[in-house]
C-alpha cells in the first residue's frame, strides 16, 4: 500500500485483541518514514497523570519502554508523568532540547462505546485534556490514543476505567513501538 498524504489525515484504529501488533506497527513505521523525511530524531511525549486509573496510559506506556531500554529520548513516565498541569511549561523545553525532532504523542482517549479498547493512529497532534473540556495546545506530529472510555458530558468516568483495559491497551502500544523501531 502506498502512502500518501490523503491519507496520513485519517485515523486508523486498531484492537489489541485480534494480534493486530504487526499492523500496527507497520502502520506506525509508515507514519514515522514519511515525517523523519523532515525531522532528524524521534521522541516520545507520554502524556498522562498516574493518579486517575483512565488517565494514566501515557505514563505507562512510558514506564513500560524505559523497562525495556528505549533507545530515543522519552519524557512521561509513572514516576516524572507528563500532565495538563506540567505540559505547558515543559513543551518549550523539550522543543528547546530537540529543535528537529518528530514528535510521537500518546494519551488516553474517550470516544464512542464501541471504539472503547481500541487503539487510534494518526498522523495529526493530539489534544490533551480535550476529553475532559481542558483547553491545551495540540501535540506531536503523530498521535497515538488508546480510548478507554465512553465520552459523556455529564459525568467524568475517568476514575472508573479498568486498570485491566488501560494495562492492556498500555503494552499493545509499547509492543507496536518496539517492533517498529527496533
Amino acid at each position: 500500500m502506498k502512502f500518501n498524504k490523503k491519507k496520513e489525515k485519517r485515523c486508523q484504529y486498531f484492537s489489541p485483541d485480534n494480534a493486530s501488533t504487526a499492523l500496527f506497527s507497520n502502520a506506525l513505521n509508515k507514519h514515522i518514514a514519511y515525517l523523519n523525511k523532515k525531522y532528524e530524531d524521534l521522541v516520545l511525549l507520554c502524556i498522562g497523570t498516574d493518579k486517575i486509573t483512565g488517565d494514566c496510559l501515557g505514563p505507562l506506556v512510558g514506564s513500560k519502554l524505559m523497562q525495556q531500554n528505549f533507545p530515543h529520548p522519552l519524557y512521561g513516565t509513572l514516576e516524572k508523568p507528563l500532565h495538563a498541569g506540567n505540559l505547558t511549561r515543559q513543551l518549550p523545553k523539550i522543543s528547546t532540547a530537540h529543535p528537529n525532532a518528530c514528535t510521537l504523542a500518546i494519551d488516553a482517549a474517550v470516544g464512542s462505546r464501541n471504539h472503547i479498547g481500541l487503539v487510534s493512529l494518526s498522523c495529526q497532534p493530539l489534544f490533551p485534556g480535550k476529553g475532559v473540556s481542558r483547553s491545551l495546545s495540540p501535540v506531536g506530529n503523530i498521535s497515538i490514543t488508546g480510548i478507554i472510555n465512553e465520552f459523556s458530558s455529564s459525568e467524568i468516568l475517568l476514575p472508573y476505567t479498568s486498570l485491566y483495559l488501560v494495562d492492556c491497551l498500555a503494552t499493545y502500544i509499547c509492543n507496536g513501538i518496539l517492533m517498529t523501531i527496533t
